[in-house]
């Protein structure tokens, strides 16, 4: 994550593209995950005997964290849950949320991987990420994880918005953004959004005409 520049950072995060984080709550028992270890070919489970008491101190600790109003106590308390026990993705993810929102890029960047690693089926960490690059000024990183994201859930509202407003900012048209645009249209009950959508759909949908030889009256954005 070492590409991220602070001093460009702190000036694109203010060009925020009206999308928000997504917060997950702490995990409940059933998303640890299991304590033991097992060697393949053998029914051997070797268990670490303070697992237990790690999670249960790490919950305790992320809970805190959650209920916490000042972000520095938040943040710490976040961070000491996850230095007991790493396998908390929800607080890997709601720290990122936290650092972004001060502006920690790099820091968030880094959360947010953490999460994505420790739930790769939640399309939610991964938003979050492309977001964070999104507002560094990296739209084709951004995109990249708007794409993981919805490879997870194609019709997740949060990451059709972001993905599609960094194509187009990027100037990318393309018969797969025609696709995007029109699913996020039947979702998208704001009507801002929708008038956003609809806007891109017909400037989208003339550049492919056009590429494609097919006569076009031309879309002005």
């Amino acid at each position: 994550m070492n590409r991220f520049d602070t001093n460009s950072s702190a000036r694109t995060i203010c060009s925020a593209i009206g999308l928000g984080l997504i917060v997950a709550f702490v995990c409940s028992a059933g998303c640890a995950s299991s304590g033991g270890s097992s060697r393949k070919g053998s029914s051997t489970v070797i268990t670490l005997p303070n697992e237990g008491q790690q999670i249960a101190e790490a919950r305790q600790l992320a809970l805190r964290a959650q209920e916490t109003e000042d972000p520095a106590k938040s943040i710490d308390l976040y961070k000491r849950a996850v230095e007991i026990y790493p396998d908390l993705p929800a607080a890997w993810n709601n720290m990122g949320v936290l650092l972004l929102g001060e502006g920690r890029l790099m820091e968030a960047a880094d959360a947010f991987g953490s999460a994505t690693e420790r739930t790769p089926n939640d399309p939610r960490p991964y938003f979050n990420l492309a977001l964070t690059w999104d507002r560094a000024g990296y739209l084709e990183e951004a995109l990249e994880y708007y794409g993981a994201a919805l490879n997870l859930d194609d019709r997740y509202l949060p990451a059709l918005r972001g993905a599609i407003k960094a194509e187009t900012r990027l100037g990318n048209s393309s018969p797969s953004l025609v696709e995007r645009i029109r699913t996020a249209i039947f979702l998208e009950r704001d009507p801002k959004w929708r008038e956003y959508l609809e806007l891109q759909r017909s400037w989208a949908e003339a550049e492919v005409r056009a590429k494609a030889g097919l006569p076009t009256a031309g879309v002005d954005r």
